[in-house]
């Protein structure tokens, strides 16, 4: 199975609420730059999940858009969720390859949990990594590639 996890593009700076705060200009396109330089891989997804913040809706909405398919609203996507509570979702899940739109520090844990790589491989804002796994737990996927933002 593959699951490929995007953190959102560039934000707004904090100005109170961190749940509303928007992408900028150059958030929008280095989230596209991505998903257009990784458009063979990603046109495998059956499946957007991403958290309600407004940014990751965002920026969830871009890769919508190259692959035709609706965005779900997952609450447990926000940045502060332990990954064993996505990791039990992603247990009962049927619609891999899914694309998982989220935040720091939960994509970082993700990544570099489900790898066994301590922190070896950063997820910068609009970072997008492609992970491989019979199960998804700690130390059982492999790492296919991680394309950062230009």
């Amino acid at each position: 199975m593959k699951l490929m996890i995007l953190r959102h593009g560039q934000a707004e700076p904090h100005r109170g609420d961190d749940a509303s705060r928007e992408l900028t200009e150059r958030g929008r396109e280095q989230v596209a730059a991505v998903c257009r330089a990784r458009a063979t891989e990603l046109s495998e997804v059956r499946a957007i999940w991403a958290s309600p913040f407004v940014r990751t809706q965002q920026t969830a909405e871009i890769a919508s858009k190259q692959l035709g398919l609706p965005v779900r609203t997952e609450s447990i996507l926000v940045g502060d969720t332990p990954p064993g509570e996505v990791l039990d979702a992603l247990a009962s899940a049927d619609d891999f390859p899914i694309l998982l739109v989220s935040h720091q520090p939960l994509v970082g844990s993700l990544v570099n949990g489900l790898c066994g790589s301590g922190n070896q491989h950063p997820m910068g804002t609009s970072s997008l990594a492609c992970l491989s796994a019979e199960v998804w737990a700690d130390n059982c996927a492999e790492l296919e590639w991680l394309q950062h933002a230009q």
